[in-house]
């Protein structure tokens, strides 16, 4: 489904495995035809996760800064719809669940301009 949602020109990132027991089905023909670009990312392997959020706890890794905002829910689905268009926000956004301000649990959508 991701390929559907893939502006002309850009780049959809899998990262992690399908699961469900299925083979994914990819529609080349809308790959080929907007002139997207796939990259598969495993991601990293479970036994290094205690390393890395002990190296967030002491501070040597700080992941918020690769959040250039954050948005509530309602502003969440507008900067999705905003990515088709010129001059919209770079980077990621965290998109927040609950109040505007309560950003304990949420998404990140990564947004670019098209080539």
């Amino acid at each position: 489904d991701a390929v559907w949602t893939t502006r002309r020109g850009s780049r959809m990132v899998q990262v992690g495995l399908p699961i469900g027991g299925q083979d994914p089905a990819i529609p080349m023909g809308v790959v080929a035809g907007r002139e997207l670009e796939i990259i598969g990312s495993h991601g990293c392997a479970a036994e290094d996760m205690p390393d890395i959020l002990e190296m967030v706890a002491r501070g040597r890794l700080n992941p918020s800064a690769l959040v250039e905002r954050e948005v509530g829910l309602a502003e969440g689905a507008k900067a999705i719809m905003d990515m088709d268009n010129i001059g919209s926000q770079i980077g990621i956004t965290m998109v927040t669940f609950g109040n505007d301000n309560d950003s304990s649990n949420g998404v990140v959508s990564r947004g670019r301009r098209s080539r």
